[in-house]
């Protein structure tokens, strides 16, 4: 973790020594084993995901971007074949109601003209306000 030889280790010792004296090495030892037992329980409880995170960022964060992606990307089709079924429901119902107001071929009523009785509306001409 940190390349720490024997004698980098003994030089540490050393100064050590010299500046906290023989009573105090004990207890500041004591003390730098339970700091680093801490850091130890703390990092263990990091969630792996973290852990990660923090080793591959730009792995994470595409990760990150993709699930929302994800989420949204299930309403969206669903609402598409929706609206793509109701789609295709209305021209099924527009296209049976055309058939059934338009009719296939020629019938007698309307090959014979005007009904009986019928004066109409005369022509209008050219002289007529209403002609144009």
């Amino acid at each position: 973790m940190f390349d720490i030889g024997p004698e980098k280790l003994l030089f540490v010792l050393a100064i050590a020594l010299a500046v906290l004296g023989p009573e105090r090495i004990p207890h500041v030892a004591r003390g730098l084993g339970k700091f680093r037992a801490e850091i130890r329980r703390l990092t263990s409880d990091i969630h792996p995901d973290a852990l990660e995170a923090l080793s591959n960022p730009r792995g994470a964060l595409l990760r990150a971007v993709a699930e929302p992606a994800r989420a949204l990307a299930e309403p969206t089709r669903a609402v598409s074949e929706a609206v793509t079924q109701q789609r295709l429901a209305l021209v099924d119902a527009v296209s049976d109601f055309r058939r059934s107001v338009v009719p296939t071929g020629p019938s007698p009523a309307h090959d014979s003209g005007p009904p009986s009785g019928y004066q109409g509306a005369p022509a209008p001409t050219p002289d007529d306000p209403a002609f144009n």
